[in-house]
């Protein structure tokens, strides 16, 4: 008896990325796990074998004989999965698609079963593993501590996390309060970011012997906004590895560390609460925000300051505006200051690209902004946010106008600029970083 079944990652199999595969050769099942990212059971990856008996060896003996039912030309089943199996004295290689929905149904709960089995009575041949340990406030960001762990038989090799390819679709290891990815209140990416203490590792490489562990500690600004409290946190990598003394295709490998135990971690205040990690964490949203336009019609999705972008000439404006999440944006003709600053305007239909925070207010204080958030000064004023500043006047029809001539860079703390002409009606308003 001699079979195997690949749930192939690559071609949009279960799993998204490497192999899970189950396998059986005479009495003894092998199990590998690529990919644990969508199993909320298994944490980690690894090959697991174990010597069937029982229930498990009937439970084999009927998938081998499934596994050589005749194809059926007029299947339904999209499922890409892989199989190889011995059929009388030739060995068969084909897609579990082509099989009838019913005995392709049969196959994959069996396939399921003995997976299980072998995760949790197999032998750890290979195990690697994360966790998190840490998470601290640093000078301008986060030190955060991450564990790796070889729980198996041979070593395992890896690049350090600040080596790793940080696009997106790319390498991850992240930190996140959510299982499945959706939903989360608090999220960071640790990819690319700077290692604490890289002289620890030659040449940006982590050999892990069998049976041991490496504690990592990771410098990171990369942090989703989040507020003050207790999170459960879990850790996941999407990672490139390699196993060094035994065949496997555990290479490029998605997992998370265990469900089951969480790290739990308190926050004693938000993030960002200052005018400093306010500053850095607009500038890494803005830039993810950037392609996604707010177009005629549709929802903000976020509160937000918005710059305004013409639609077919890709003309922007000077100001920004507010709106919260929710309100739609208008279909109608909009009229602002061109962003060149030379008297010009945009006037057309217009999308929206997200720019800034909007004014912030504490709920026990309505009237006052949160430092780091306003939109307008004083002159003379302690400068509250970095950027480009324009003098507005208000006129007697409360309305304003602007003087294009007073247009001034500031870096938050500094003082801000004197204002030539009538001072009891203007002010300075924030036009972007």
């Amino acid at each position: 008896m001699q079979f195997s079944y690949t749930t192939n990652g690559a071609v949009g199999g279960i799993n998204r990325y490497g192999n899970n595969e189950v396998s059986v050769s005479a009495d003894v099942l092998r199990v590998q796990i690529g990919d644990s990212s969508g199993n909320r059971n298994i944490s980690g990856v690894g090959i697991y074998e174990m010597k069937l008996s029982g229930e498990n060896m009937e439970s084999a003996r009927q998938m081998a004989e499934l596994l050589c039912s005749p194809e059926d030309p007029k299947s339904d089943m999209t499922l890409p999965d892989l199989y190889i199996a011995e059929c009388g004295g030739e060995t068969r290689s084909s897609y579990v698609r082509n099989f009838s929905r019913p005995i392709g149904t049969q196959i994959f709960e069996l396939m399921n079963t003995l997976k299980d089995a072998g995760v949790e009575g197999g032998r750890k041949v290979v195990k690697f593993d994360i966790s998190l340990i840490s998470i601290d406030h640093a000078r301008d960001g986060f030190i955060v501590a991450v564990r790796f762990i070889n729980g198996g038989d041979y070593p395992i090799k890896f690049k350090t996390p600040d080596r790793w390819d940080a696009r997106i679709g790319k390498d991850s290891l992240g930190i996140s309060d959510s299982k499945s990815g959706m939903s989360a209140k608090f999220g960071l990416d640790l990819a690319g970011q700077t290692l604490v203490d890289p002289a620890q590792f030659r040449d940006g490489e982590v050999n892990l012997a069998p049976h041991s562990d490496v504690v990592l500690k990771i410098k990171t600004s990369n942090v989703d906004k989040f507020s003050a409290g207790t999170y459960d946190l879990y850790a996941g990598a999407f990672m490139s590895m390699e196993v060094i003394g035994i065949p496997s295709s555990l290479l490029y490998v998605d997992f998370h560390s265990d469900y089951n135990n969480p790290t739990r971690i308190t926050f004693d205040r938000d993030y960002p609460s200052t005018p400093k990690e306010r500053e850095e964490w607009e500038a890494r949203h803005r830039d993810d925000m950037s392609a996604w336009p707010v177009k005629p019609g549709d929802a903000f999705p976020e509160d937000g300051l918005y710059r305004a972008v013409r639609v077919g000439t890709g003309s922007r404006s000077l100001q920004v505006q507010p709106f919260k999440a929710g309100e739609i944006a208008t279909t109608e003709d909009v009229r602002l200051l061109a962003g060149s600053a030379s008297g010009e305007y945009i006037n057309g239909r217009v999308q929206w690209v997200w720019e800034a925070s909007p004014p912030l207010h504490p709920q026990w204080e309505p009237f006052k902004t949160i430092e780091g958030t306003e939109q307008f000064s004083n002159p003379d004023a302690v400068c509250p946010r970095s950027g480009r500043w324009l003098v507005r006047y208000a006129t007697v029809d409360w309305k304003y106008r602007h003087d294009l001539t007073q247009i001034v860079t500031v870096q938050q703390g500094r003082p801000m600029p004197a204002i030539r002409g009538d001072l009891n009606h203007a002010e300075w308003e924030w036009v972007g970083a």
